[in-house]
C-alpha cells in the first residue's frame, strides 16, 4: 500500500481550484464529478464503431488499493468489466482489449487506455490518500484513464459509461479530476428477517457499484419481534461446515454456502464494492437462544446472557468459523439495543470480540451504536461506531472522543419495509435534498447527523468521520415483501447516498436535486451488469402475443409471437415454455383459458409464480408464490364455470401493487396482513412468463404489454 502525507494531498486544491472556475458543464453525472475543464473550441469525442483497450503492461497486475477489501481485483480484472459493460451498453461497438505500452497508443483513434500513477495523490475530504481516485483524459479521438489505485481507474469507466448514455455515445473532450470525499459509502440490507437470494444480492451490488457505492453491509441475523413467542422467525444465513454448528441453522434451505458467499463477495469486489458482513449478537439473538436455550437472558429471549459460563464461548465458536469466510479488514458484530444495566458485561464483551477477532483474522470490528451507561468500563476506541440514533448515542461526542464514526443516522438513511409507525419506506428524497437542517434546509451528506443544531455535527475534513450507509430493515419478517420488492425500496435513495459521500454538499460541483431527477431515470435503466428492473426489450407496447385458439387440446411444436420481438415459444403437452423468465414493471398481462376446477400453475417464472390456490373456507381463489410463500388474493373467490367456459384474467403490476380481473371485473388487489394484524399493505409481484398453464388448463391466449393499458386495448386484444 502507498502511503502519502496528507500535506502532499492538501497541495492539490490550488491546481482544482482553477480546474472549477475553467470547467464547462457536463452531464449531470451521479455522483457528480469534483473537478473538470473541457474544450469548447474541440469536437466530442465520439464512440467509434471499434475500440481498443489497452491495459499498460507495467499496471496490468497490479491491485493497488488501500481500502476494507482484501481480494482486490488486478487493474486487466476491471478493464475486463468494463469491456463487457461498453459490449452491453453500446452493442453496435465491437471491443479489443490488451497489454502494452500506452505511451505507444496515446494518439491512436479509437484507444482508451488504463495505467495507473502515484502522482495523482488522491485524497478524502479529511486529507487521507485513497485509491479511489482518477483522472479522465478525452480528446476527440481517444480515452485515457489513470488511476490511483486499481480501483479508482475502474471508477473512472463509471463516469465514462454514464456520460457515454447521457449524450448517446458522446463525451466532452477535456479533463476530469475526481476522487470520492469519504471512504465509506455504503448501503445494508437486513438479509436476517427475510430471505433473498445471493443472485439478487449479487445484482444489488452491480447496480450500487454503478453509482460508485464502496461497501454493501449485509445483516445476516436476526429474528423478527418474539410478542411472547420464543418460536419466532429467527434465520441465521450462513451455512457452517463445522457439524458442532449445526443447530444454528436447522433450515438449510434458506442459507449460503461457504462457496456460494465467496462468489458473491468476489462479484461485488469485481464491481469495487466490499462485502462488509454482521453477525448480530448479543442482542438480536434469537437464533442463537433458539439453538442453546440456556444463554437466553431470562426477561428477553432475544438478549444473550453473557454471565453463562458458555455465552461468549458459543459466539467466539460461531466467528471463529466464519471469519475465514470473509474477505474484508472489518467485520460488523452488531451488538446494539442490548440491556442498559448490563452496561459492564456488554462493554466487556464487545472488547474481548475486538481482541478476539484481531487476534484469528487481524480485522477490526464495528458495531451499531449503542448507549450503555457506565462509569466503570467503555468500548475500546479501535472499534468504529456505525451511528444509528441520537436516543443510542451521540455521535459528535464519540468523534471527539476518539472513536471512527460511520453515519446511519436513521432520520436519513433509515427505511423499514413495507410498514413503520417510525420510518419510511423510501429514502426520504426531500430530506435529503432540502432537510440537513430544520431551519435552513440545505443538502444532506455524511458530516450531518443533527438537523435541529448544526454545531453538534462534525467538519467534512473531521478524520474520524468515515462516511455513510444507508439501512433497509425487515422489520416485519419474510412474508411482508418480496425480495425484488428491496430493490424498489432502495433503488432511487441509495444513488443520493453515493452522491452524498462521494462529494460533500458545500463542494462547488456537488450533484444539485435537478440534475439528480434529470439524469437519475435514464442512468438507473441503464445500469449495466443486472436486471433487477426485469426488463424486456420490445419493439412497441405488446411485449409478447400467443395465439392458441386454433391449436388441437393439448398440442406440441412452436407457437409464433405475434408481437414481432420474435419471442416464440414451444407448446409441450399443453403448457407454452418461452424464452423468457419474468417481466418487471409497469406490466399488464392477459390470460385467456378453459380453466380447471382444481388448484394448479398458470403462469411460472424464476422469481414467482400465479396459479389458483384453495381458500381456507372452500373455493378457489388467484394467487402468487415467491420465496415458497404463497400469497392468496383474499375476500375474492372464483365463480364456479363448466369446464369448456373460456375466462379472461387480466393482471396489472406496478412497483406499488398487483391487481387481477376477472373477465373485466375488478376483484381484488394482492395484500398483505402486517404481522398478523389489520394493517394491510400491497404486494409487487413481477409477471412470471416462463411457462404458462398446466395440468387440466387450456390456454387459447396470452398477452403481455408494457405498461399499464386500458380496457379498451385489453378487449381489443382478445
Amino acid at each position: 500500500m502507498v502511503v502519502f502525507a496528507s500535506w502532499q494531498c492538501r497541495l492539490l486544491l490550488i491546481p482544482l481550484l482553477v480546474l472549477q472556475v475553467l470547467s464547462l458543464k457536463l452531464p449531470p453525472l451521479v455522483p457528480a464529478v469534483h473537478d473538470s475543464f473541457f474544450d469548447s473550441e474541440s469536437a466530442s469525442f465520439r464512440l467509434p464503431r471499434h475500440v481498443r483497450i489497452v491495459v499498460d503492461e507495467r499496471d496490468a497486475h497490479s491491485t493497488k488499493d488501500n481500502g476494507l477489501t482484501l481480494i482486490p481485483p488486478t487493474l486487466l480484472n476491471f478493464s475486463q468489466t468494463f469491456k463487457s459493460d461498453l459490449e452491453t451498453l453500446f452493442p453496435q461497438t465491437t471491443v479489443s482489449l490488451s497489454t502494452g505500452d500506452v505511451q505507444e497508443s496515446l494518439n491512436v483513434p479509437g484507444v482508451i487506455s488504463f495505467l495507473l500513477s502515484d502522482s495523482l495523490r488522491s485524497c478524502h475530504a479529511d486529507g487521507s490518500p485513497t485509491t479511489e481516485g482518477y483522472e479522465l483524459e478525452v480528446s476527440p479521438t481517444n480515452v485515457r484513464i489513470t488511476g490511483a489505485g486499481s480501483k479508482g481507474a475502474f471508477w473512472a469507466t463509471r463516469t465514462l459509461l454514464q456520460g457515454l448514455v447521457l449524450t448517446g455515445g458522446q463525451f466532452p473532450t477535456g479533463k476530469i479530476v475526481d476522487k470520492p470525499d469519504w471512504r465509506t459509502r455504503g448501503f445494508m440490507l437486513d438479509v436476517g428477517r427475510q430471505w433473498y437470494p445471493i443472485t439478487f444480492l449479487q445484482d444489488l451490488c452491480t447496480y450500487a457499484s454503478w453509482f460508485k457505492i464502496s461497501e454493501f453491509h449485509v445483516h445476516l441475523s436476526d429474528n423478527v419481534s418474539p410478542r411472547g413467542n420464543f418460536n419466532a422467525y429467527a434465520r441465521f444465513r450462513l451455512r457452517p461446515e463445522d457439524p458442532a454448528l449445526a443447530g444454528l441453522t436447522p433450515h438449510l434451505n434458506e442459507t449460503y454456502t461457504r462457496q456460494e458467499f465467496d462468489a458473491f463477495q468476489a462479484g461485488c469486489a469485481a464491481r469495487g464494492v466490499t462485502v462488509v458482513p454482521e453477525l448480530e449478537s448479543p442482542g438480536h439473538a434469537l437464533v442463537i437462544t433458539q439453538w442453546k436455550p440456556d444463554l437466553a437472558l431470562s426477561t428477553d429471549p432475544t438478549l444473550i446472557n453473557l454471565t453463562v459460563p458458555d455465552a461468549i464461548p458459543t459466539i467466539k465458536s460461531i466467528w471463529k468459523e466464519f471469519l475465514p469466510w470473509f474477505h474484508t479488514k472489518q467485520v460488523s458484530i452488531g451488538a446494539d439495543e442490548y440491556n442498559a444495566s448490563l452496561a459492564d458485561d456488554y462493554n466487556n464483551f464487545v472488547n474481548e470480540m475486538s481482541d478476539f477477532i484481531g487476534q484469528e483474522s487481524e480485522k477490526t470490528i464495528r458495531l451499531w451504536g449503542t448507549r450503555e451507561p457506565s462509569n466503570r468500563t467503555s468500548v475500546s476506541k479501535n472499534i468504529t461506531v456505525q451511528h444509528w440514533d441520537f436516543g443510542d448515542d451521540d455521535p459528535f461526542e464519540l468523534i471527539r472522543s476518539g472513536y471512527d464514526v460511520i453515519n446511519s443516522e436513521d432520520s436519513f438513511q433509515y427505511i423499514v419495509m413495507k410498514q413503520s409507525g417510525s420510518f419510511p419506506q423510501s429514502l426520504n428524497q426531500t430530506r435529503l435534498w432540502d432537510g440537513a437542517n430544520t431551519d435552513i434546509g440545505g443538502i444532506w451528506d455524511p458530516h450531518v447527523f443533527d438537523r435541529g443544531n448544526a454545531s453538534n455535527n462534525p467538519s467534512i475534513t473531521n478524520p474520524r468521520l468515515k462516511g455513510a450507509i444507508m439501512a433497509a430493515w425487515n422489520d416485519h419478517g419474510p412474508t411482508a415483501s418480496t425480495f425484488l420488492e428491496a430493490f424498489y425500496a432502495i433503488k432511487e435513495g441509495l444513488p443520493v447516498v453515493a452522491s452524498a459521500g462521494w462529494q460533500a454538499a458545500s463542494r462547488l460541483n456537488h450533484l444539485t436535486h435537478a440534475q439528480f431527477l434529470a439524469a437519475f431515470p435514464q442512468l438507473e435503466g441503464a445500469a449495466p451488469g443486472q436486471n433487477l428492473d426485469r426488463r424486456i426489450p420490445s419493439q412497441g407496447a405488446v411485449v409478447v402475443d400467443y395465439d392458441l385458439s386454433h391449436l388441437a387440446a393439448a398440442p406440441s411444436g412452436r407457437v409464433q409471437d405475434r408481437s414481432g420481438n420474435g419471442y416464440d415459444a414451444r407448446l409441450d403437452n399443453g403448457v407454452l415454455h418461452t424464452p423468457l423468465g419474468s417481466k418487471g414493471h409497469n406490466y399488464t398481462l392477459l390470460l385467456r383459458a378453459r380453466l380447471g376446477d382444481a388448484p394448479g400453475t398458470l403462469l411460472s417464472g424464476p422469481d414467482d409464480s400465479f396459479g389458483l390456490e384453495l381458500l381456507p373456507g372452500g373455493g378457489l381463489t388467484l394467487a402468487f408464490t415467491s420465496s415458497n410463500i404463497t400469497y392468496l388474493l383474499s375476500n375474492s373467490t372464483l365463480p364456479s364455470r363448466r369446464a369448456s367456459a373460456v375466462q379472461d384474467l387480466v393482471l396489472t403490476g406496478t412497483e406499488h401493487g398487483t391487481s387481477a380481473f376477472v373477465d373485466d371485473v375488478h376483484v381484488g388487489d394482492f395484500l398483505i396482513s402486517i404481522d398478523q394484524t389489520t394493517v394491510l399493505e400491497p404486494m409487487a409481484f413481477v409477471a412470471p412468463v416462463q411457462t404458462i398453464g398446466g395440468k387440466g388448463i387450456r390456454l387459447e391466449r396470452f398477452v403481455l404489454w408494457d405498461g399499464i393499458q386500458s380496457i379498451t386495448t385489453i378487449q381489443k386484444a382478445k
